[in-house]
Parts: structure tokens; sequence; C-alpha cells
């Protein structure tokens, strides 16, 4: 068994290729960043990538979702769509 010397820690890999940067912080604003990858488990490298990725974005309600089902039939108007949201 080899002994490791300190501060020899391995990298994660990733699948896609990574490129290493240095960036400077305030003092808080390292502080909030070092304690929420701290709470959330991961590095403080991963909360960045994150917070930089794009996002899927929340697909809106379906107002008409609620009133779903009130008509004897189960079904609303197969033109409705097109009134209210301008789809054909």
């Amino acid at each position: 068994m080899t002994k490791e010397k300190p501060g020899s820690l391995a990298y994660i890999c990733y699948d896609a290729p990574m490129r290493r940067t240095t960036i400077f912080l305030p003092d808080a604003l390292h502080e909030r960043l070092r304690e929420e990858a701290f709470h959330k488990r991961v590095s403080m490298a991963e909360l960045i990538r994150l917070r930089l990725e794009p996002q899927p974005k929340a697909r809106k309600r379906d107002p008409l979702s609620e009133a779903e089902g009130i008509f004897r039939d189960g079904a609303l108007s197969q033109h409705i769509d097109g009134e209210l949201y301008g789809i054909e």
C-alpha cells in the first residue's frame, strides 16, 4: 500500500473536457459559495457550473387543466386551443 502525499488528491473525471480557470471573489461571496457547496455536498466548482448552465424552463401551467372533465363527456371543445393560444 502506498502512502499519498498531503494535498495529492485525485481529480474527478468528467465525460467532457474541462478547462481550469481562476476567479477572484470577495470573502463574503466565497464563504456563501463554500457553505452552499458543503450543504449540497458538491464541490464549489460543480456549484458554479450548475449555476452557469442554462436550466430547462419550467412548463407553464395550462389554465384549462382545472376545467378538464367538468363537461358530461369529459372533453373540451376541439378548437379551444386555437381560440385561447392561437394554436391551429
